[in-house]
């Protein structure tokens, strides 16, 4: 329950710097993988579970995803972003991805 709890407050504290992007690109990519980072590190904790570390997307990498534990907001700049995806193999433990995406633009109708 106190995940959830934590989740939630982290993704209430986020949204709304998320959906008003106006700052600097870098600072809030930044910002945004601290966050996903400092929940993830409570996550870990409180699971007893080694806080991963970050591992770059390759095309055609083999994933063994048996659990999505957080995928970090998506960033309204119009523009290749990065996300980061944290889950769970089938063996427990956890793994974080960091891929490229196409983020929405503010304004698209």
């Amino acid at each position: 329950m106190r995940i959830i709890q934590s989740l939630v407050f982290t993704l209430a504290i986020i949204s709304p710097v998320v959906s008003h992007a106006f700052a600097n690109d870098e600072s809030l990519t930044r910002r945004i993988i601290q966050d996903h980072q400092e929940a993830i590190s409570q996550y870990a904790q409180d699971n007893n579970k080694p806080l991963p570390a970050i591992v770059n997307y390759t095309y055609g990498m083999k994933l063994d995803i048996a659990k999505v534990i957080r995928v970090s907001p998506e960033m309204r700049l119009c523009k290749v972003i990065p996300q980061l995806m944290t889950y769970e193999n089938s063996k427990g433990e956890l793994n974080t991805l960091q891929y490229k995406v196409m983020s929405d633009c503010m304004g698209k109708n």
